[in-house]
């Protein structure tokens, strides 16, 4: 699955979530792939979050009173390409950390999402060099296999 590269964001119909909440459609962001284990690292996006509007901002954010650890993307703001096309999200979108930066199985991934998920865009280069640094930042928020198995990011 060649969309599977660091900095891609893929939509995803129907994600299916480990938790096994509701199927919904999902942005997923590729942070790393371990060819050695054959996982993926990844972190989806959530438009649902009630931060207060004086805290809107883009960029990685660190709320310990609130238990949040997040970066933002500010909405209609240009955050990469895909086939020439610009890529932004329409409402302000956030990668939150708590749970949610995992390392899953790529050929189950593949397997899954193979004819479903598409790429809709390469995060610039300087913005996802951003993102990773959020995640080391926040890095108590991840999984421990993620801590494991991609130790370079953490």
């Amino acid at each position: 699955m060649d969309i599977l590269k660091p900095g891609n964001i893929l939509h995803i119909k129907d994600y299916e979530f480990e938790n096994g909440g509701e199927p919904r459609d999902k942005y997923l962001i590729v942070i790393d792939v371990s060819e050695e284990k054959s996982l993926l690292l990844r972190v989806l996006t959530t438009s649902r979050i009630h931060v207060p509007e004086h805290k809107m901002m883009h960029g990685c954010r660190k709320e310990p009173e609130n238990g949040l650890h997040y970066f933002m993307f500010e909405k209609a703001r240009c955050i990469g390409t895909h086939e020439g096309n610009d890529f932004f999200f329409v409402k302000h979108t956030f990668l939150l950390f708590r749970n949610n930066i995992k390392a899953v199985e790529l050929e189950a991934f593949i397997r899954k999402y193979v004819n479903i998920a598409r790429c809709v865009c390469t995060i610039e280069e300087q913005e996802f060099k951003r993102i990773k640094k959020c995640i080391r930042q926040n890095s108590d928020m991840a999984d421990r296999s993620a801590k494991r198995s991609f130790p370079h990011l953490f």
